[in-house]
Parts: C-alpha cells; sequence; structure tokens
C-alpha cells in the first residue's frame, strides 16, 4: 500500500473516513490524497456558462479551505505521538464521484481507496453517499474500504474474511494480510453453509491446507458457520465476536449471484456497523 485516495464531502461521515484513512497512512506510510468532487452545473445559454463558471469558482474556492482545514485536524490527529509521518495532499474535481476515482486509481497509480457510506435511512445523505460507495466499489479495481456512519474510532484488531472456499480468496487473504500485520491484527476465515457434510468438510480441509501452505506462516484462524441464510449468519457472527472489520471478495463472474460477490457488498455496506474491505479478485 503506497497511495490512499480518500473523497470526501465534508460530512461527519466522510470526515470519519478521512480519520481511518489517516490512521492506515499513519502505520503505512502510505501517502493520502483527499479528493472532493464538485457536480458539473447544467449550462442552457452563454449567460448562465459564465454564471456557472463563477459558481464553480467560489464552490472550488470553498472547498480548497476545508479540505486544508482537513488536512490540518488528521496532522493533529497524532500530536502526541511525535506528529504525522505521511505525506498528504488534495484535489479538487468538477465531476461524478465514480468517475474521478476510477480515473485516478487507473491514471495515478493509487492502490487503496477509503471512504465513508451510510444506510438504512431515507435521507438524502444516505441514499447519495450509499450510491456513491457501490459505484465505486463496482468500477474501481484497487481494495476499497467502506466506513459507516457509526463505525468506532480506527482499531484494527481482529479482521473476518468471509470465504467461500474458492482459488481467489489466497491472493485476497495475501492483501488482508497485510493490512493486519500493520496493525498487528487478528485474522479469521469464516465460511458460512447452509448444512455441515462431509463434502462441505473436505472442501474446507483442502482449502485450509492449501492456504497455509501459501500464506508464509501467518497465523489465520478457520471457522464454519452454519445458518440457513448465508448473511444473517454472518452477521449475527460477527457480532458475536467482537470484530471490527469484515473482508469480502467481489467476484465479477457471478456478479450477482455469488454469495460473495457485489450483492453481499451492497448489503453489508448498508447493514453492518464495522468497517468494510471489499476486495477484487480481477485486480491487476
Amino acid at each position: 500500500m503506497k497511495k490512499i485516495l480518500c473523497p470526501v464531502d465534508f460530512s461527519k461521515t466522510s470526515n470519519k473516513a478521512a480519520e481511518y484513512a489517516a490512521h492506515i497512512a499513519q502505520r503505512t506510510n502510505a501517502s493520502l490524497t483527499l479528493l472532493h468532487v464538485l457536480h458539473l452545473p447544467l449550462m442552457d445559454t452563454s449567460e448562465s456558462a459564465l454564471m456557472a463558471s463563477q459558481v464553480l469558482d467560489e464552490q472550488r474556492q470553498r472547498a480548497a479551505d476545508k479540505l486544508h482545514s482537513l488536512t490540518l485536524h488528521l496532522s493533529n490527529l497524532f500530536g502526541e505521538v511525535g506528529g504525522a509521518t505521511f505525506v498528504t495532499d488534495s484535489k479538487v474535481q468538477e465531476a461524478f464521484l465514480a468517475d474521478a476515482v476510477e480515473r485516478l486509481v487507473r491514471e495515478e497509480g493509487f492502490d487503496f481507496v477509503v471512504l465513508g457510506t451510510t444506510g438504512g435511512g431515507n435521507t438524502l445523505e444516505e441514499i447519495m453517499i450509499g450510491s456513491n460507495t457501490e459505484s465505486v466499489i463496482s468500477r474501481v479495481k484497487c481494495p476499497v474500504l467502506a466506513i459507516p456512519a457509526k463505525a468506532s474510532f480506527p482499531d484494527i484488531h481482529r479482521i473476518v474474511y468471509a470465504s467461500d472456499y474458492q482459488p481467489e480468496d489466497s491472493k485476497a487473504l495475501g492483501q488482508v494480510i497485510g493490512l493486519a500485520a500493520v496493525f498487528q491484527a487478528e485474522v479469521e476465515v469464516v465460511h458460512v453453509t447452509r448444512k455441515a457434510g462431509s463434502g462441505e468438510a473436505r472442501r474446507a480441509t483442502e482449502f485450509i491446507e492449501r492456504l497455509q501452505a501459501e500464506l508464509n506462516g501467518f497465523p489465520v484462524r478457520f471457522q464454519e458457520v452454519v445458518h440457513e441464510e448465508e448473511e444473517t449468519g454472518l452477521k449475527e457472527y460477527l457480532g458475536r465476536t467482537h470484530s471490527n472489520m469484515l473482508a469480502i471478495l467481489k467476484k465479477r463472474r457471478s456478479f450477482f449471484k455469488d454469495l460473495f460477490g457485489m450483492s453481499l457488498a451492497e448489503k453489508m455496506t448498508y447493514q453492518t456497523k464495522l468497517p468494510l474491505l471489499v476486495l477484487h479478485a480481477d485486480a491487476e
């Protein structure tokens, strides 16, 4: 992890995400870029185009001032431990959020995205932030960490990786372990099944043996959860075990059908209070 991108709209939710991003940057020595997106105004005449340009200039200046204040706030978070050691910069762009993030990831080499998300309600903020999160998750190929509005202070000590025993899990778990090692966090691989059986046990044994041979000795625990509804079983397990981050793999090949594909990412983004780390099977 070398370059972290954090979109912000200066709401409490996005400011919390920025704090998470800052703590990760501090631990990993990655650079942190704050991105604020201005939506392009509609223009139908030359006069309205001029007015729109003036409005954009004013919005751009206000955004730059707020980004400066947020940058100072993030630096001050580490005043008691010798100060911030990561480099922070900011960008203001006129675009749709998902377009801007996808372009920056592709063209400027950002390899980790952190953004805030809300859900479970009908307010405009919840609808907009939730839909933006889903759009970013669906379009970028680097890991995306979604921070819910009710997430606790950044304290990454136990990460659960939801697995369906697929070969792609090995690479994704390597990314999870990289983050866990920085924070000295535990990693647990959890598989939810509707019915335990000998066939399922055989798959689990083969999967665990393969992973243990590939993870270079990092201590990873494995847990099987039996529940009729996979999503509910996973949520209940997370609550019982006091985990503080959930990681899942989004597989494009079974975009909406696979339990651990985009459909679960959408559901868990809205319903969990835990930070959600979404990894990509087709990441380069």
